[in-house]
């Protein structure tokens, strides 16, 4: 690590090829970054104090040429562990994965999502309110193809379920970019390419929301900017005390290029305003956005003017009205995360590769967006770990903890329910599908639940005339159940598994 001048100017990783891409401010007020280092082989997490300074560092991966270990984001759960969201090619595809570490920075486990003939990423992870893990993926293969999938873990690492929202005939190339947890339930983030009215052909990008419930059951869609052109890339959205999202990303003009810009989303879905922070930009777009206060954003961006390109902190209204902007040394990449303190104050990082390799940079400054001061007071890290943590690396195997994403599409068998003998007197023996598929067709973005685990569903049997003659409560556990229609009526029966108020699987037997 080494400083710039006296101001909270740091740089991490000279000479080890490195590039951040998240920053948190952890319980101790230290910085956690996740950072890929040697062009992808490792995942490197490193530590510092409130003045940057390096505490500790951990490389994960295996080290070998073409194995790819990179991280998209970390965050701090409610343990005051860490869990890690990104991908790798370690099992032979390029794969999500999901980490789980504890306060001492050691993984507890480790989730690879299998699907060996794709290219699948790893964007996000975040942690609800009651523990679970979503991980926000994108390039998954289902049937239909879905370019977002949105997986559940609980908190022992174990898929609960897999919501995956295929596209529309005329869209195309939705790309995940963030998932913000509410109280009532989940914002997905992603781009799609959408047509402007009155055409059919999607070949301009846009602002693209979907609002889930908490079983990731999608509430509304928002494609922004359809029907009054507007184009641009969304990055990350934070939500505002009055239950509104304000998005941060660009602004497409057409025959100009690309500036800054502010979306704002109402919590119902309806599309409020955008506004460009800046003009005349040929290039130029915002990475992160934070609330300083009820009314006032902070978000970090970057932008080319007269062939000169400058970064930046930008304090704005609510409406995207700019009160100050902080501009930065130029790097040769853009900032790629920023965190707010407990202080308010905010740390973003990016990347530079002047002189050959690959060096990460972190800025800090304060509530008027000047530079930082160092603190002279001591402070206390990694209290909540028994012993010093040593900086190491780390190969994880999740060779035993492989998921299987694929296999509900690819052997339809393990979602079904079965019941036999068909025709039966006697004894029948219905036996519970694996995995439970939950379809939801309305709105402009069908969605379908995959439930890997699942607690009680309801087994039923009709009669034709639609008179229910059996019910029974049913677990994941039970596998199947045995039932003895020898004093039923002859005739053909309805069997139907219901989860929740959905019917799941269903089968016809004869009794005769």
């Amino acid at each position: 690590m080494h400083s710039v001048c006296q101001n909270w100017v740091k740089i991490y990783g000279i000479d080890l090829n490195a590039n951040a891409y998240y920053v948190i401010e952890t319980y101790d007020h230290g910085y956690i970054t996740a950072a890929q280092i040697q062009y992808g082989k490792y995942t490197w997490i490193y530590k510092t104090d409130i003045n940057g300074n390096l505490l500790w560092d951990k490389k994960i991966g295996t080290g070998l040429e073409n194995l790819f270990f990179s991280p998209m984001n970390i965050e701090q759960t409610l343990d005051n562990g860490y869990v890690i969201a990104g991908s790798t090619s370690k099992y032979g595809s390029y794969d999500a994965f999901i980490i789980k570490m504890n306060s001492c920075a050691e993984i507890e486990w480790c989730k690879v999502l299998i699907t060996p003939s794709n290219f699948d990423e790893g964007f996000r992870v975040k942690q609800t309110p009651q523990g679970d893990y979503l991980l926000l993926g994108g390039y998954f293969a289902t049937n239909p193809a879905s370019n977002v999938s949105l997986f559940k873990f609980n908190t022992s690492g174990d898929l609960v379920w897999h919501q995956f929202y295929p596209l529309d005939s005329i869209y195309y190339q939705d790309e995940p970019y963030d998932v913000l947890v509410d109280n009532d339930g989940y914002l997905i983030v992603t781009d799609r390419y959408f047509p402007d009215p009155g055409t059919i052909s999607p070949d301009i990008i846009r602002h693209h929301f979907i609002k889930t419930d908490t079983a990731g059951n999608q509430q509304w869609e928002l494609i922004y900017g359809a029907t009054n052109y507007f184009y641009g890339w969304p990055w990350t959205a934070k939500k505002s005390i009055s239950g509104n999202y304000y998005d941060a990303g660009n602004q497409i003009i057409p025959d100009s290029g690309y500036t800054p810009s502010l979306v704002k989303v109402l919590h119902d879905g309806t599309q409020s305003y955008h506004k460009s922070l800046l003009s005349g930009t040929s290039y130029g777009g915002l990475s992160s956005i934070d609330f300083l206060y009820d009314s006032l954003l902070v978000m970090v961006g970057g932008w080319t003017l007269n062939d000169t390109t400058y970064d930046a902190f930008f304090k704005t209204d609510t409406l995207g009205n700019v009160k100050k902007i902080k501009k930065i040394f130029h790097i040769s990449s853009s900032y790629t995360n920023t965190a707010k303190t407990f202080d308010n104050k905010f740390i973003t990082i990016g990347n530079d590769a002047t002189g050959g390799s690959w060096k990460i940079y972190a800025v800090k400054v304060n509530s008027n967006l000047e530079y930082d001061s160092i603190y002279s007071q001591p402070f206390t890290y990694d209290s909540l770990c028994p012993h010093p943590i040593v900086s190491s690396t780390i190969n994880p195997d999740c060779s035993n903890v492989y998921v299987g994403v694929e296999e509900p599409f690819t052997n339809p068998e393990t979602t079904r329910m079965k019941v036999y003998p068909n025709p039966a007197r006697g004894d029948i023996t219905i036996e519970m599908p694996r995995y439970l598929v939950v379809s939801n067709n309305a709105g402009a973005v069908p969605s379908t639940t995959v439930f890997h685990l699942w607690g009680s569903a309801m087994l039923e049997a009709y009669d034709l005339s639609g008179k229910k003659v059996f019910e029974k409560p049913v677990t994941r556990s039970e596998k199947e159940v045995s039932l003895d229609v020898s004093k039923w009526d002859r005739g053909i029966y309805n069997f139907i598994l219901r989860y929740g108020k959905q019917t799941v699987a269903s089968e016809k037997v004869i009794v005769h």
